[in-house]
């Protein structure tokens, strides 16, 4: 209502006509007579009653008779009921927007005798949300797998007569309320923002959607969604414990982790013909040693990819260290899983994992041994990339058939300034024992495609890096089916490429075109030119793929020499591509599905193994959860004291002063 909507109410209440004259007046503590004449007046009217908490304004309507006044009537109005004072107050001052939360509606869980719950775990689950949203405590005087008797906690001192009794119906299992006195006659009930009895248990049944769909969620997430969506606060711990507790509805108790390894084989080979899934466990305890998972989608796919293999480990993470505390026949185990991968370098989706108790020679011999068998068929020179792990290089020796420089003259000039510059006797301990083609693209002699790093490896360990805080069972099953949707994504996205090449490398084959403009080709003899510019020559032979700059070699795709020289005998370049860079190879490589697997009928399963966990001990000190970044990774710093660049500060700085006196 505004003012011109009140003169038209007191015109219609008093009956005046459009003739008769009158003025509104009102009296404040502050002064005795205020005329309402306008807008303004009549906000003021509201800013009064608000500053002297005012109910009511009484207001007089004054009639004009001639040149004389007289009053005729006098109206009394409730503030309230005829406009809202949030509409004269400014921002700083209004009422908020009242907000709804989720638990709002758990204050009607309990309402009435013989009121039916599923279960006494769901009467249970309603009596604690009915609790914290009612504001009070409660303690069971009767709590037993048929009968359930709640009382107030102040019954005791207060005498409060709050009670709720039920029990559970032989006919159908459900709980039924025999009594129940809603009235709390204790000191009150405050609603805080927090309660004793909001545990894990409740925010459990809350956030079980979103942590199924998001197992990446920490608990400082979950904290802060859970004081938005329902208006209450809840403890880091209460957090953790409840995650917990989603992952455990998910996959089961902590006791079937490794069992439930025996029924994903079953599950896989059914599913995905042509997979392979080894699962290995010590005959005499009992107890898991390692498992072997490649999917029949990957390895047809891997057949028009790149053949270069990323070889990498990784420790699963856990409070304890990478290792999952388990109690199994009141006996404490500590599992150390590590993750053995096989990465594919198209876009690092994987082409072999496996699950162990540590990384040693014998788990990277299992290792390797299977994924022997599944290269073989394929009859294919394959290049391995790995950062030299414990065991690894032993074992891959045993199963397979065995600086940047680009040139042997350019090794050895860069290593003489090695040398000098990091000590002879230090350079040449260090790469002693380490075989040259292992190491420098002017000596391997097999094709790594321009690769010179592991790094893509580490890509994939960040990537599952929720996964990896899971246990073994659920850590294969989640790293499943994002790979099965990550697959899915690019197989529908490469269909709407309409390039020969995939985008990235149509993109790189359009820049070394351009680079090539600048050279002049001058034939030699069938299928070899010399390209030349200001400054240099190359020599390039489009027969055998080289070019004497041995980036051709190196990389496998024509450099801006090789592409002068092929334009210049008027040839496709696309020929002289290798074909794992088309977008046909690509979409091939993503055309072969994981299938999803089906646990409806798990408990049917055909197998009965029960699996243990291995037994290892715990080390000692607090439980890190992130990797130890190398001396390369690490950043340097100026230090305050010697003002060198270094990893060391002015309190651990041990270099000598040059002190001037």
């Amino acid at each position: 209502m505004n003012y011109s909507d009140l003169i038209q109410s007191i015109r219609k209440r008093f009956k005046f006509s459009s003739n008769d004259s009158f003025h509104l007046e009102y009296s404040s503590p502050a002064c005795s007579s205020v005329y309402l004449d306008n807008e303004s007046d009549f906000k003021m009217l509201f800013c009064c009653a608000k500053i002297y908490h005012m109910d009511n304004v009484l207001v007089r309507v004054v009639k004009d008779v001639g040149k004389s006044c007289s009053s005729t009537s006098v109206v009394v109005d409730d503030c309230a009921e005829m406009i809202d004072e949030n509409d004269y107050l400014g921002d700083a001052f209004k009422d908020g927007p009242q907000k709804f939360f989720l638990s709002d509606e758990w204050g009607s869980y309990l309402s009435h005798v013989g009121q039916k719950f599923e279960s006494i775990a769901d009467f249970r689950d309603k009596l604690r949300k009915f609790a914290v949203q009612s504001g009070f405590h409660y303690v069971l005087s009767r709590n037993d797998s048929i009968y359930v008797n709640v009382v107030c906690a102040n019954r005791d001192v207060d005498h409060c007569g709050w009670e709720v009794l039920g029990s559970v119906a032989s006919i159908n299992q459900c709980f039924y309320i025999t009594r129940f006195n809603n009235v709390h006659t204790c000191r009150g009930m405050i609603r805080n923002r927090s309660h004793r009895q909001l545990g894990s248990k409740i925010v459990r049944t809350c956030i079980e959607s979103t942590v199924c769909l998001n197992l990446g969620l920490k608990p400082r997430e979950i904290m802060s969604n859970f004081k938005s969506t329902y208006g209450y606060e809840i403890s880091y711990k209460v957090a953790l414990r409840a995650k917990k507790r989603c992952v455990e509805k998910m996959y089961g108790s902590e006791c079937d982790y490794f069992s439930m390894l025996s029924w994903f084989r079953e599950a896989v080979l059914e599913t995905n013909p042509g997979s392979s899934v080894v699962l290995e466990v010590d005959e005499s305890t009992e107890r898991f040693k390692r498992v072997f998972v490649s999917y029949a989608g990957q390895i047809q796919g891997f057949k028009f990819s790149l053949p270069v293999l990323y070889v990498d480990g990784a420790f699963g993470k856990s409070k304890y260290k990478g290792r999952f505390l388990l109690q199994l026949k009141e006996m404490e185990t500590k599992v150390p899983p590590v993750i053995l991968l096989c990465l594919v370098i198209v876009s690092f989706f994987p082409l072999a994992l496996c699950f162990s108790d540590s990384e040693t020679e014998e788990n990277w011999l299992f290792f390797f041994m299977n994924l022997k068998a599944l290269l073989e068929p394929q009859g294919r020179i394959i290049t391995f990339i790995s950062d030299r792990g414990v065991g690894l290089l032993k074992a891959f020796d045993l199963i397979f058939p065995v600086a940047y420089a680009s040139t042997e003259k350019s090794f050895y000039f860069h290593l003489k300034n090695l040398r000098d510059e990091g000590g002879a006797a230090t350079i040449d301990e260090f790469i002693r024992e380490i075989p040259l083609e292992h190491w420098c693209r002017a000596f391997f002699k097999g094709c790594r495609y321009g690769i010179m790093a592991n790094g893509i490896a580490e890509s994939f360990n960040n990537w599952i890096v929720a996964e990896r805080s899971l246990p073994p069972f659920a850590m294969l099953d989640q790293t499943r089916m994002k790979e099965m949707k990550m697959m899915s994504e690019r197989s529908v996205e490469s269909k709407s490429w309409t390039t020969k090449l995939t985008p990235k490398m149509e993109k790189r084959l359009k820049e070394q075109l351009d680079r090539s403009r600048v050279f002049r080709v001058i034939a030699s003899h069938e299928n070899v030119y010399e390209v030349r510019n200001d400054k240099y020559s190359y020599s390039v032979d489009i027969s055998t793929h080289t070019c004497s700059c041995v980036k051709w070699q190196i990389n496998c795709f024509p450099c801006a020499h090789a592409l002068a020289a092929i334009q210049g005998a008027r040839l496709d370049v696309y020929d002289f591509i290798d074909p794992y860079f088309t977008a046909e190879y690509y979409r091939m490589c993503y055309s072969f599905p994981i299938a999803p697997l089906s646990n409806v009928d798990a408990s049917c399963s055909s197998t009965e193994d029960f699996i243990l966990p291995p037994v290892t001990k715990r080390p000692a000190g607090r439980p890190k959860s992130k990797r130890i970044a190398s001396a390369g990774e690490k950043k340097l710093i100026r230090c305050g004291r010697c003002n060198k660049m270094g990893h060391h500060n002015k309190k651990s700085c041990t270099e000598p002063l040059n002190m001037l006196l």
